[in-house]
């Protein structure tokens, strides 16, 4: 039997007799070889397919495309011609890689019989991992070893991530010991800017070989450091050169970054530090990360940032693709389309020339890694354009950094924005030939601002908005900050100004709707003359499809464009534990044909599935850890403000006959745990103070009812409205609380203090009622008490649940209460349409449904005319629902949540056949088809009602209908209560 060594030899060998490198008669007969070589079966017993269809966006002129080798979950291979460049295949690997879902395979493999590229586009998009040739196969398949029937971990020559932190790390090492040395520390950061584009010249080209490493070595005492070093750093901003000396054949950089070089006295170990940095292989470090591992190693005590999170470049992918590169690349096919070669060449000049002149703004642009790979992006472009204009009148090195703008409130990370733009240029003329000169370097003083970039406080006068370069594309990931946080972050005085100056942005908005509502008022319409501008892709929270955030944000987008691309929910790479929503959108007039604005018919929205697991799971030292979902995508004819291609549910309007009275409320907020007793709390104080008992209740939660035994086994002390005096009249209950609770009032009371020593309103207002929970709810409170129990789900799922508690017990906030208690009631909201309004309608936490009564309830419609066997028939099928869940609970450990997860199983059930019969009942009192689209019958019922109301004209109301005759048999007994 050969051995690995002696397999794959042999391959090469049958390589060097047989294959010419054509790659539409060769390439399936060498991966089935290929394969085998690894010790497969061969191309298709391992479980690939050849030829895989992709089916091509519409972007992309729409059928479909046919990839050469395709083995989910493991690996994609595309084949080229021999002596192929394969960077210029990169984009169409990519683009067949992103579509590739589910499933994704992990590596990518670029081929012309004697290269393979190799990719692993999660972890590193710009370069490939490796590159390896053909007969270097036998001696070093390390970067292929995922190919071998028992995956081992692959061994990269360029795993740039690794090397970037490594450098990052030596540099910071470097900035941390200036800094302690009380040098300024503005001074301090452009000294160690200079040196890192130092750093990184020597070894891309722009200075000589080894030049910075050498001049380090020479340098023997602090007073020598300073001068060499602030020598090249005067040699590089000297116009022209240096005549002669030790600086000759140093070109000119630029009069930006190095229009005031920085020196200091190095210290021996300062120095070393340097030197170390020097050793790292800057041709490898990734600037589009660089910023952000760099700044993190500055935060960090252990002065390393091996645990930074930074954006991945797929994830950045999703915005510049669809907004800058999928616009360009159909103008660019139209113009190559052109039979008359004359006319062809005339408008691919045009399209380069108009391709020069777009203006890219990242508004909160941190370090740069947006704007870098939409340089880089746009730099691909330009040479695909050079490529089919050849000749004399091809003009290189139109497309330059000076075409983009970033505005940050770090002044650091502008700094290391400018630096990263002014070193993607030779980076792009070494990746893709281009024929440009890379120096001087791009003087970017004035397309980079550090500032805040909502609001501006000037020194006298009003806050006013600050102002925004032109631009006709805006991408960016503005700060993830919930509407609840802004104050505790950024202080009364500016929420207030920013309120004031933003009225279109409803006050419980996100912090980043703020950026998405000026995108969309600073970009310019996208016309048919200019069909690449007007464009914006931005990265939010979650909720900026949801409430508020989505009134002051996406619902402004959608009225004045439309949303070509979006992401409803992924997790984001650039933070942990992080789940986001992505918007792309074409700003144009009402009328503007879509067609000449490159508008698709069909738009992209991916999704996060859950509980996939994406790819082969990834061992320590082969990139992130396992992903416990995967992305999936699907063409829509719309993507509407909510970003769904559903119904738009949120047009639904607030009914009057649902708001009007406290049917639906988040329950009790406690504020202060110490309100809450343990079972021999509440033994011990009511045994010491009987009457107390009036005030303390039986208490549940979300946990409680669904995880285990739903019997509440907790007690909170409630003295609902009463003032002091009255609560007073129960000793025990009032001496706990001012014991437990004052105390902690009055020192968040203190520590909330403004920074003019003013109470915060909120602090102020729980001292002054000190004895009283946060929110009582005490509307809600009087309904239920009315009633002997009532309908509760919680307020965060992922499930329907709904069950009856019994009025005693007091709900908190994590619940949703509902004040009825009626099996028909019951019934409509455990059924589906109930279900689906408030997925449509409700805010996301991460990947779960939070209930928001205003969004949801107040807008969802009741069956208008249900007949009386109608309201029987959901009652009983509401009934059957709770026998059946009680029955499944006497026998099945774990509580509702548990029996619930059952559901997701194949097979016969006989709870999902009691919902099913549920949801057929609760249709029929509806009068609703079962094959019609359900939420486009609510909102038209939805609209109905309104109107009705607007007329003046009666409509039914949420709970029992009023011609039901005898309501008080719809009240059955069956609910949670207290422990005997």
């Amino acid at each position: 039997m050969l051995s690995r060594q002696e397999r794959l030899q042999s391959f090469v060998d049958w390589c060097a007799a047989h294959i010419s490198g054509d790659e539409k008669g060769e390439a399936q007969l060498f991966l089935d070889r290929f394969m085998q070589a690894f010790h497969q079966k061969g191309l298709l017993e391992c479980g690939a397919t050849a030829e895989f269809r992709i089916k091509k966006s519409e972007e992309d002129g729409g059928g479909t495309s046919f990839a050469d080798f395709v083995w989910k979950p493991i690996v994609l291979i595309e084949m080229k011609k021999r002596g192929a460049d394969l960077a210029r295949h990169y984009q169409q690997a990519f683009k067949y890689w992103e579509r590739l879902v589910p499933g994704r395979p992990r590596y990518v493999i670029l081929c012309n019989f004697d290269e393979f590229w190799i990719y692993d586009f999660d972890t590193q998009i710009e370069e490939p991992l490796d590159k390896l040739r053909l007969e270097e196969l036998p001696s070093r398949s390390g970067p292929l070893s995922f190919l071998f029937p028992v995956p081992q971990v692959p061994v990269f020559k360029n795993n740039q991530e690794e090397v970037t932190r490594e450098a990052a790390d030596h540099l910071a090492t470097l900035f941390n010991k200036l800094v302690a040395r009380d040098l300024p520390r503005d001074r301090v950061q452009r000294f160690v800017l200079q040196c890192l584009v130092a750093l990184f010249s020597e070894d891309i080209g722009l200075l000589p070989e080894y030049f910075f490493t050498r001049l380090l070595a020479k340098c023997e005492t602090p007073e020598d450091a300073y001068d060499k070093i602030s020598g090249l750093f005067r040699a590089m901003n000297t116009k022209g050169g240096e005549a002669g000396g030790a600086y000759e054949g140093v070109d000119y950089f630029n009069g930006g970054l190095f229009a005031e070089p920085v020196a200091f006295n190095l210290t021996p170990d300062e120095l070393k530090q340097l030197k170390n940095a020097a050793e790292s292989n800057w041709k490898a470090v990734r600037p589009e990360i660089f910023g952000t591992i760099f700044e993190h190693s500055l935060e960090t005590e252990e002065r390393h940032a091996y645990g930074a999170h930074f954006t991945s470049g797929v994830d950045i992918m999703k915005i510049i693709r669809p907004t800058i590169i999928e616009p360009w690349e159909q103008l660019i096919d139209a113009a190559l389309a052109i039979d008359d070669a004359k006319k062809r060449r005339k408008r691919l000049l045009e399209l380069q020339e108009q391709l020069a002149h777009v203006r890219v703004l990242d508004p909160a642009c941190g370090s740069g890694n947006f704007l870098y790979l939409a340089y880089r992006s746009m730099k691909r472009l330009e040479r695909r354009i050079l490529d089919a204009i050849r000749g004399k009148e091809a003009r290189y090195g139109l497309v330059n950094a000076s075409q983009f703008y970033g505005m940050d409130i770090q002044p650091f990370a502008v700094e290391l924005a400018k630096v990263t733009m002014m070193i993607a240029r030779k980076l792009a003329i070494d990746e893709l030939h281009i024929q440009e000169q890379a120096l001087p370097l791009d003087n970017l003083d004035a397309n980079f601002v550090t500032g805040d970039a909502l609001i501006t406080f000037p020194e006298d006068g009003a806050p006013f908005r600050t102002p925004w370069p032109a631009a006709d594309v805006i991408i960016g990931n503005p700060p993830f900050l919930g509407a609840k946080r802004l104050k505790p972050e950024h202080g009364s005085d500016y929420v207030n100004a920013v309120r004031k100056l933003y009225p279109e942005v409803p006050g419980m908005a996100d912090y980043c709707v703020y950026w998405i509502a000026r995108s969309q008022q600073h970009l310019p319409d996208c016309t048919a003359a200019t069909p690449w501008a007007g464009r914006a892709g931005l990265v939010g929270t979650q909720n900026i499809r949801n409430n508020k955030s989505r009134v002051g944000g996406l619902d402004h987008v959608a009225a004045g464009g439309t949303i070509v691309e979006a992401v409803d929910n992924q997790p984001w790479s650039g933070e942990a534990n992080v789940h986001v929503s992505i918007a792309n959108w074409v700003k144009h007039p009402p009328k503007a044909k879509a067609k000449e604005l490159l508008i698709p018919a069909k738009r992209r929205l991916w999704f996060k599935v859950e509980g996939a697991a994406a790819g082969p799971r990834r061992k320590k030292g082969q990139g992130p850890a396992t992903k416990e979902y995967e992305i999936d995508f699907r063409d829509a004819l719309v993507i509407n403000s909510a970003l769904s291609d559903e119904v738009a549910v949120s047009n639904g309007k607030r009914l009057i006959a649902n708001s009007k009275a406290a049917y639906c409320c988040i329950g009790q907020m406690v504020g202060q745990r110490e309100f809450v007793l343990t079972q021999a709390e509440y033994t011990k104080l009511t045994k010491d103070d009987p009457k107390s008992s009036d005030v303390i209740y039986p208490q549940t939660n979300a946990v409680g009812l669904l995880d285990g035994d739903p019997t509440p086994n907790r007690f909170v002390i409630d003295f609902l409205n009463r003032d002091q005096l009255s609560a007073r009249h129960f000793a025990g209950a009032i001496r706990h609380v001012e014991q437990h609770v004052l105390p902690v009032r009055r020192q968040k009371a203190n520590e909330g203090r403004s920074e003019s020593g003013k109470q915060r309103p909120h602090h102020k207002q729980f001292l002054e009622r000190w004895w009283q929970l946060a929110f009582p709810r005490t509307e809600m409170i009087a309904q239920i008490e009315n009633l002997q129990r009532y309908i509760v789900c919680s307020r965060v799922t992922k499930r329907p649940i709904t069950v009856f508690l019994e009025s005693s017990i007091r709900p908190t906030d994590s619940l949703v209460c509902f004040c009825f208690n009626d099996d028909y009631s019951f019934g409509v909201l455990q059924s589906a349409p109930h279900w689906q309004w408030f997925v449509a309608n409700c805010s996301k936490l991460k990947s779960d449904y939070r209930y928001s009564p205003d969004s949801v309830f107040d807008t969802f419609p009741w069956p208008q005319a249900p007949r009386i066997g109608d309201i029987d028939a959901v009652a009983d099928a509401g009934r059957e629902v709770r026998r059946v869940r009680d029955e499944a609970l006497a026998k099945i450990t774990g509580g509702l949540r548990t029996v619930y997860r059952t559901l997701e199983l194949p097979g016969k059930h006989p709870l999902k056949d009691a919902h099913a019969a549920l949801d057929a009942a609760v249709l029929k009192a509806y009068g609703f088809s079962a094959k019609k689209d359900l939420l486009k019958q609510l909102l038209d019922l939805n609209h109905e009602v309104a109107a009705s109301e607007s007329r003046g004209e009666a409509v039914t109301a949420p709970g029992v209908p009023p011609n039901y005759p005898k309501p008080a048999k719809l009240v059955t007994e069956d609910c949670i209560r207290p422990a005997e």
